[in-house]
């Protein structure tokens, strides 16, 4: 029998050996794996001690599982606790205390007069357990509303109020009247915002609740009108009359009109003149009833059938520097084509021309036919209306023209300028006349200041067609002339003088001090100047004593120069003319050395006035 054979005998399934065998190798493992400590794993002196040990290692991590197990617990029970405190503090806080339970409301007129007194209340509400600390009422406002009589109201600024509130207790409410006035343009809309800031007795942040209010302006009582030219050409002179006037039977202050000019104006001059920028004139207090009217004149340029629209604005400038409307209005006009050009110089100069009193003017007008026809009975108007021209002495240089006193126009004709009568195409030429500026300027109240006037030159004829309701005149030019001011300086001296006494001998001694007074008078006839100031210089040896009047006036004084300079300042019109002079009033001394004996003693060097 083969050794192969052999093995499946014994191993065989079916034969009882193997199976013998294979059951007492499952019993020796069962056994071994139910108790370690068996006879046949360890020795028997050594089994008693080895399980001991390994029960009390057994013991030991049963102890310190239940240690881990009781930490964890105390630790979520701790988590749970605070959780539970927290959202009690959160329940019994927001029950406490909602943002919604806290409201403000605006009551009063929704349309309102412009200039009428009105009122509105703010109230406010808590409907909460805790208190409101600390309460402040802000009230935002446009700038056309202007609060008056609200002593409880702190000013914020131009256009913030603040009312301290104070705590609010719960379930309480409570009510701020605010009284003023709107002031705007017809139909506007404008508006106010309250805001309640305050801080919870159960928080420690800030809250804020709020409330808006619109308010229609239904009337005003500012009028306001602007009437100028339909029609004109490019280049054209043009003059506006703006119109205002309070129609309410309340008073007005601090009022100013506004002008924005088209493109292509250019200003010329005004009447009264601008106070900024040669758009805005300030008209202070208007009165009820009070009306006004402001003149302007500039040029004009552009495009054929360009459309140029002019808007003025009465009301005031607000902190920001922009103007706040009461009331609008404006003017269009279309350009025209024009076949004459008209330009005019007066000393040559067509801007920036200031003259002096005394000195002769010369107005030149140069003309030029650019279209294609001739131009028959050719009219040419030049109006030069001040009261600082002497017309007695006006004179004709090219042909001779008649002046109208009354209207301070002359005017030539095809009788004056025979190339009137048919004006060909391209034919051009000029006409010149002179008028003096007085020498004595008339000044006898305070509005006789700042003089200017305009030379304004118009030309046309009947051989141009011109549209329907179209300005009769073809072609115009305008130019500014402003008068400077005439400032008069004097100084004079004295040793007995009452304000100022003086001490030494009289006649002067040859090493002995004298002081004197000096009178410096400024007289300014026209115009209103400002940072005036008088530079005077002492003569050598002459002694600059520190003692001035008026006590307060600016005075700064080098003793390397010998020079004192004034600081003048402002210096308005008419003074030392329809009031006295300005005056400044200081005391020098002198100490005649030898070489002077028998001479006189020069005080002062000279004396420069600038502004």
């Amino acid at each position: 029998m083969s050794l192969r054979e052999t093995e499946r005998k014994i191993y065989n399934k079916g034969n009882d050996l193997g199976a013998s065998l294979d059951q007492k190798k499952s019993s020796s493992f069962r056994q071994a794996e139910g108790d370690p400590f068996t006879v046949s794993s360890f020795g028997s002196s050594d089994l008693d001690q080895k399980k001991e040990i390994w029960m009390k290692e057994q013991e030991e991590k049963k102890a310190k599982r239940k240690k881990i197990i009781k930490k964890i617990s105390i630790v979520v029970a701790a988590i749970i606790s605070v959780i539970g405190i927290i959202w009690l503090a959160l329940y019994v806080r927001k029950n406490a205390f909602s943002e919604d339970r806290v409201s403000i409301l605006i009551a009063g007129p929704e349309k309102v007069k412009s200039g009428e007194s009105v009122s509105f209340d703010i109230d406010y509400q808590n409907l909460n357990r805790a208190t409101l600390k600390g309460a402040v009422l802000y009230l935002k406002y446009s700038e056309n509303f202007k609060p008056s009589g609200n002593l409880q109201f702190e000013s914020e600024g131009p256009s913030v109020s603040k009312f301290n509130v104070g705590d609010i207790t719960g379930k309480t409410n409570g009510k701020v009247t605010i009284h003023g006035k709107f002031f705007g343009a017809r139909d506007a809309l404008v508006y106010l915002e309250a805001r309640l800031e305050y801080k919870p007795s159960t928080f420690n942040s800030i809250f804020t609740a709020k409330a808006n209010s619109s308010v229609f302006i239904s009337s005003n009582p500012l009028a306001i009108e602007v009437s100028g030219p339909q029609n004109a050409a490019s280049g054209n002179i043009v003059s506006y009359v703006i119109t205002y006037q309070n129609t309410g039977e309340e008073n007005f202050s601090d009022l100013k009109i506004k002008a924005d000019f088209p493109n292509g104006f250019s200003f010329s001059n005004s009447e009264p003149l601008p106070v900024q920028e040669n758009n805005i004139w300030y008209l202070g207090g208007l009165t009820a009833g009070q009306s006004g009217q402001i003149k302007i004149n500039g040029t004009i340029s552009g495009a054929r059938d360009e459309e140029k629209t002019i808007g003025v604005f009465i009301g005031e400038i607000g902190s920001d520097e922009a103007f706040i409307s009461y009331g609008e209005a404006q003017s269009k006009l279309k350009i025209i084509g024009s076949p004459i050009i008209v330009n005019q110089t007066v000393n040559g100069k067509s801007e920036n021309i200031s003259v002096n009193a005394g000195e002769l003017l010369l107005f030149e007008t140069k003309y030029k036919n650019t279209s294609s026809i001739g131009l028959r009975d050719v009219i040419l108007a030049v109006e030069a209306d001040s009261p600082i021209l002497d017309y007695s002495q006006i004179e004709m240089r090219d042909g001779k023209g008649e002046f109208d006193q009354k209207k301070k126009t002359i005017t030539w004709k095809a009788a004056d300028v025979p190339e009137f009568k048919t004006m060909v195409p391209g034919a051009e030429g000029s006409i010149a006349f002179s008028i003096p500026v007085k020498n004595i300027i008339p000044v006898a109240g305070p509005n006789d200041k700042n003089f200017y006037f305009s030379a304004i030159a118009r030309m046309d004829s009947p051989d141009i067609p011109t549209p329907e309701d179209a300005n009769k005149v073809i072609a115009s030019n305008s130019v500014a002339v402003k008068l400077n001011s005439k400032i008069l300086a004097g100084l004079q001296g004295f040793f007995n003088d009452s304000e100022m006494p003086n001490s030494g001998p009289i006649p002067l001694k040859v090493g002995e001090e004298t002081t004197f007074t000096l009178r410096l008078k400024i007289t300014n006839i026209s115009n209103d100047v400002t940072d005036a100031k008088a530079a005077i210089t002492l003569a050598p040896g002459i002694k600059w004593k520190s003692n001035f009047l008026p006590r307060n006036a600016s005075v700064n004084f080098n003793d390397r120069t010998n020079e004192f300079v004034w600081n003048v300042g402002s210096v308005s019109s008419g003074i030392g003319i329809i009031t006295d002079p300005k005056e400044f009033v200081f005391q020098v001394g002198v100490i005649p050395t030898q070489n002077q004996s028998g001479e006189f003693a020069p005080l002062v060097s000279g004396v420069i006035f600038s502004a």
